[in-house]
């Protein structure tokens, strides 16, 4: 059998185009299990003795759940879902470059008090410029921290969730992207940006001491 030149053309192509994919998943994908380990030594690093990690799964391509064992009481059950960026194929890539999704974990528990109440809240943060290069990092901004909105569907007064409201609301919490509370379990969940645990990161030494406040806020409200 002979091929054309047009044919070849076509056939080399072909090769080098199922190569490059293949290539391209085999990089990312080990790249991808390098950046989990160091993401499990940041969890582990977060604790700080208080607990440990005592395994990982993969739920997804770019997602991967973490079991804890803890020892400072209030959480029961405890995991982290990690989610990371997909980069699996160019097109991923792509998609990911565009839209630039966060990296962002969930730590989820049962608590040794389920609350008497649901709650969600998320953390919403806008930025004016009068141009996108404009470096937020820079001195000179101005920043306006304005009070909670709470939307319920009781009529009647909320008094047994205000000392939740009012951790939650604290400065120190700003890290956190949503906060969950339900009478079913999990009964607490709180999703923050995955480089809040990296290290040098402000967030890390009291993030779980910052979890352990709200889910304590709720028990005992």
């Amino acid at each position: 059998m002979h091929l054309t030149p047009r044919m070849a053309i076509l056939f080399v192509t072909a090769v080098a185009f199922i190569a490059l994919f293949t290539t391209w998943y085999v990089v990312s994908l080990r790249r991808k299990r390098e950046k989990a380990r160091e993401i499990l030594r940041w969890i582990q690093a977060s604790l700080a003795g208080r607990g440990h990690v005592v395994g990982m799964s993969w739920t997804a391509a770019s997602r991967f759940r973490v079991p804890l064992r803890l020892t400072c009481g209030v959480f029961r059950s405890a995991w982290v879902l990690v989610e990371m960026r997909t980069h699996e194929t160019p097109v991923h890539w792509l998609i990911q470059k565009i839209s630039s999704p966060r990296e962002v974990l969930t730590f989820q528990a049962d608590l040794d008090f389920p609350p008497t109440f649901s709650l969600e809240m998320q953390n919403f943060r806008w930025f004016a410029r009068s141009s996108r290069k404009a470096e937020i990092e820079r001195p000179g901004w101005q920043f306006e921290r304005l009070p909670s909105v709470m939307i319920t569907t009781k009529p009647e007064s909320q008094r047994e969730i205000d000392s939740t409201m009012t951790t939650l609301s604290r400065g120190d919490n700003g890290e956190f992207l949503e906060v969950r509370f339900q009478r079913s379990s999990p009964h607490f969940s709180a999703t923050l940006p995955l480089d809040a645990l990296a290290p040098g990161a402000p967030a890390r030494t009291y993030i779980l001491d910052a979890m352990r406040e709200m889910a304590g806020s709720a028990a005992f409200s």
